[in-house]
């Protein structure tokens, strides 16, 4: 690997000769097979000399944590700013502490100075959310929030010093009131909603006093706070005209719209799509759906197929993962959630739109409209999009501005 990166005799015999030279070799290789630029590279062959250099002062098996990588950074960085190699500490130090923790970590000599707390009732959220998910939560996202949720409302009382029998009404209102100030109404009821089910479990496990769940009274939401918002079809077809590029983002950016626009898929329907769920010869592709995670297959749209051919031709790297979009720099992965958020809200704000409804799930609220407005069925539109229950189709009705237009327009004769 070392020969591949230095010419000069004396930089290569440094690197070959320097302690843990092989396993310095392998991490690079490592980082070389995930696509990563050689610049790159070089810059983290150097500071994996100096690491190991460091590591050769102590025992074999001795782990760093994090405040002694943190050290080991500092005095690199102010040794390349004194020397005049750098014009402030403060980036070198930062990309220093990063590849160093990333060495010691393929070392397996690295070790967190504190660990996470789990909550004092880990055990009893984690019965919760069984008996939940053994009833009605299918979806993990559902499961992680909810415990989330729960835990941060325990948390809260904890630092009030109050345990879970002797939770009464007014703690669960101070924990809104607290909340109320970065939360809104949409937030506080899924909130609320959550811990009335909790204690509605807590109350039949004898956990804490009856009565509890009732007393959670849940925020009002008016009638048209919570429309489904986001782009106009027509704003969507300006979006995908600026990202008809072809640099690499411009390719993978359009697949994905294209994708989210004409489907209508949730974000995760998106990120975990692998490549074995498309069948080129006959025309298909199958979704994962996030909620149900029912496995539906339907016709490849020809605009759609050819947005995702151009993508795996021309845009995607060369890697061994199955996913099918993956983040443009190396170390190549599967993108996450608010990776793909920022691929939409970016696009979106190019064309003026307002912050709120950017993000993927927008444009699964434009795909229902725009089928809706083109004369389909609840039912057809349901299929389409993946839902269980004709109510969910029924909310996307309230913004089918045509039909309610052509409502609006009736001649009603003698009924005014």
């Amino acid at each position: 690997m070392f020969e591949t990166l230095f010419k000069y005799p004396n930089v290569l015999r440094r690197h070959k000769e320097g302690p843990l030279a092989a396993e310095r070799a392998a991490y690079l290789s490592e980082q070389a097979a995930q696509g990563m630029a050689q610049g790159t590279i070089l810059r983290r062959s150097s500071y994996c000399l100096c690491v190991a250099i460091e590591l050769q002062r102590w025992p074999p098996n001795r782990c760093y944590n994090e405040d002694e990588v943190e050290a080991l950074a500092a005095a690199w960085a102010e040794k390349r700013f004194n020397c005049g190699r750098a014009s402030s500490p403060r980036w070198p130090k930062e990309h220093f502490r990063f590849v160093a923790t990333d060495f010691l970590k393929s070392l397996g000599r690295l070790c967190l100075t504190s660990t996470p707390e789990k909550s004092h009732y880990e055990a009893e959220i984690d019965q919760f959310i069984a008996s939940q998910q053994a009833s009605r939560w299918q979806s993990k996202a559902t499961c992680r929030s909810a415990r989330w949720q729960i835990t941060r409302f325990l948390d809260y009382l904890d630092h009030r010093g109050v345990v879970l029998v002797d939770i009464t009404p007014i703690d669960v209102d101070a924990f809104f009131e607290h909340m109320s100030q970065r939360w809104g109404r949409s937030s506080l009821r899924t909130s609320a909603k959550i811990l009335r089910s909790w204690f509605g479990y807590c109350e039949s496990r004898g956990w804490v006093r009856f009565g509890l769940s009732e007393a959670i009274l849940l925020p009002r939401i008016y009638r048209h706070e919570g429309l489904p918002l986001g782009p106009t079809w027509d704003a969507v077809g300006r979006m995908l005209i600026k990202t008809n590029g072809d640099d690499s983002a411009s390719i993978r950016d359009h697949a994905i719209i294209l994708l989210l626009s004409v489907y209508g898929l949730r974000s995760g329907e998106v990120r975990r799509l692998h490549l074995g769920d498309i069948d080129w010869p006959n025309d298909r592709i199958r979704f994962v759906r996030s909620k149900s995670k029912r496995k539906d297959v339907t016709p490849l749209e020809p605009r759609v197929g050819n947005a995702i051919a151009r993508y795996l031709r021309y845009s995607r790297p060369k890697t061994e993962s199955r996913v099918v979009f993956l983040t443009l720099r190396a170390p190549y992965r599967p993108l996450s959630t608010g990776g793909l958020y920022g691929v939409v809200a970016r696009h979106l704000s190019k064309i003026g739109l307002p912050k709120k409804g950017r993000g993927p799930h927008g444009l699964r609220h434009t795909c229902a409209r725009h089928l809706l407005e083109s004369g389909r069925s609840f039912k057809e539109v349901g299929d389409h999009l993946g839902h269980r229950s004709p109510d969910a189709t029924r909310f996307y009705a309230k913004v089918d501005l045509v039909s309610l237009r052509k409502v609006a327009l009736n001649d009603l004769g003698g009924l005014i």
